[in-house]
C-alpha cells in the first residue's frame, strides 16, 4: 500500500479540457464526421470506411430520422455521442432489438445492434483526430508547469476523456526516458508480456514504476483495444489505435499481437447505463476510488458535474465521506471558457455545490488560465 503523500492534489479532466484544445463538442461530433466524409470523397474500393458510412447513414436515417446525403449537415440538429451510443447500450442490456437492427448474430450483418456501436466510436474518433491535428499545448504546458514547479509527483489525474491529449502531454516530458516509465493506467496490458519476435511498437510499453504518475481514464481510452478472444486490453502508444480501425491498409495495428483476432476499442459513454462488467474497467474505478481516498484537493477542469454521470457522483460521494472528519476533502471547479452564459455558470455551481457541499471553490478561470499557472490553484 502507498504511504499517503502529503498535500496530495487530483486534477479531474472533463471534455471542456479538451474543447479548450480545439476537440469538437459532443453535439458536433457526427456533423464534423460527416462533413469530412462529403469531403473526402472515398473511392468504393475502401471497402471499410463505404460500409462503416453506409451503415451509420442508414442508422440515423431509421432511429433519428435524419439523411446525411440530402439535409444540409449545418442544419441538422444530430444526437450527441452519449445519446446514440446510450440506446444501442440500453438496447443490449435489455437484450431487445430496434426496427431494422438486429441483437442476434442472424444474417449477413450479424449483431448490426453492436457493428452500429463500433462504428459510432470510430465516427466519434475520426471527428476528434480531424480536429486536433493542431493542438493549441494547453495540456502540454500544464504538465510542462507542474515539472518545473516539482509537483508533478504529488498530482493524479482522473479523466472522463476518450482522446489522448494529456496521455501524450506526460509522455512528451519523458521522450529521453523509456516510454511508459512515467505513466501508470493502473491496468496491465498485453504490451507488457509481448514475445521478443513481436514488432517494437507494441513491445515499447513497458510496466510503469511506482514513482510513476498515475491518469485513470475512467470512460476508456481511444489508445485501449480490447481482444474479445484473450479478454485482454492492448495499448496502442501514443497513438488512437481506434482510428487505425477504420484503416484496413493498417490491419496489423487492429489485430491482437497474441490471438490476431480484431480488436475493438474500449469506451464507455458517458450514461445512466454503464457496462463496467469487463474486470479491467471495474479495476480501475476501484483504483480510481482508492487513489482518490489519499488526495486532500480535487481540481475539476472542464468538467460540468452533468446528471447523466451518476457513477461518477457516486465515486466522489464514497470518496468525500470514506475519510477521517478532520481531514475533509476540498474541492475547485475551473470550467469558464468564452461564451458561457452567467446562468450556464450558476446552473453549474448549483450543481456541483448541491452535491458536494458549499464549501465547493467555484472560480472563473479557464484551463487556459490553469495551465499556465496551476501552482497558484494548488494552495
Amino acid at each position: 500500500m502507498r504511504a499517503k503523500p502529503k498535500n496530495l492534489t487530483a486534477i479531474f479532466l472533463g471534455a471542456g479540457a479538451s474543447a479548450a484544445e480545439g476537440a469538437p463538442m459532443q453535439k458536433d461530433l457526427f456533423k464534423n464526421y460527416f462533413k469530412s466524409v462529403a469531403n473526402a470523397n472515398l473511392p468504393s474500393s475502401a471497402h471499410a470506411p463505404s460500409q462503416m458510412n453506409q451503415e451509420l447513414s442508414e442508422f440515423f436515417r431509421v432511429i433519428f430520422n435524419i439523411n446525411v446525403d440530402q439535409d444540409d449537415l449545418d442544419e441538422i440538429l444530430f444526437p450527441t455521442f452519449e445519446e446514440a451510443l446510450g440506446i444501442l447500450d440500453l438496447a443490449e442490456l435489455r437484450r431487445e432489438s430496434l426496427r431494422l437492427f438486429d441483437l442476434e448474430d442472424v444474417g449477413a450483418r450479424g449483431n448490426r445492434i453492436r457493428l452500429i456501436r463500433q462504428f459510432l466510436i470510430m465516427a466519434m474518433a475520426k471527428a476528434i483526430a480531424d480536429n486536433l491535428h493542431k493542438v493549441k499545448g494547453h495540456h502540454l504546458r500544464l504538465v510542462n508547469k507542474l515539472l518545473a514547479k516539482k509537483i508533478h509527483t504529488k498530482t493524479i489525474f482522473v479523466s472522463t476523456n476518450y482522446d489522448i491529449l494529456i496521455d501524450n502531454a506526460l509522455l512528451h516530458i519523458q521522450a529521453s526516458e523509456i516510454p511508459g516509465k512515467m505513466l501508470d493506467y493502473s491496468v496491465d496490458f498485453t504490451n507488457f508480456g509481448l514475445p521478443a519476435n513481436t514488432p517494437q511498437r507494441w513491445r515499447i510499453w513497458h510496466k510503469p514504476k511506482p514513482s510513476a504518475v498515475r491518469l485513470f481514464k475512467l470512460h476508456g481510452s481511444l489508445n485501449w483495444l480490447y481482444c474479445s478472444t484473450c479478454n485482454s486490453l492492448t495499448l496502442t502508444p501514443g497513438m488512437k489505435g481506434a482510428i487505425r480501425l477504420i484503416e484496413r491498409t493498417r490491419e496489423d495495428i487492429a489485430k491482437c499481437q497474441v490471438c490476431n483476432t480484431f480488436m475493438s476499442p474500449v469506451i464507455v459513454p458517458p450514461t445512466f447505463y454503464k457496462d463496467m462488467s469487463r474486470v479491467f474497467l471495474s479495476l480501475v474505478w476501484n483504483k480510481a476510488e482508492n487513489a482518490l481516498r489519499e488526495v486532500d484537493h480535487i481540481i475539476f477542469c472542464g468538467y460540468s458535474f452533468p446528471d447523466a454521470d451518476i457513477h461518477i457522483k457516486y465515486l466522489l460521494k464514497r470518496v468525500q465521506t470514506n475519510r477521517p472528519a478532520d481531514q475533509p476533502l476540498r474541492f475547485t471547479v475551473i470550467n469558464s471558457h468564452a461564451g458561457k452564459k452567467p446562468e450556464q455558470a450558476e446552473e453549474e455551481e448549483e450543481r456541483f455545490k448541491r452535491f458536494l457541499g458549499r464549501s465547493v471553490n467555484y472560480t472563473q478561470s479557464s484551463f487556459d488560465e490553469f495551465a499556465s499557472d496551476p501552482k497558484a490553484f494548488y494552495a
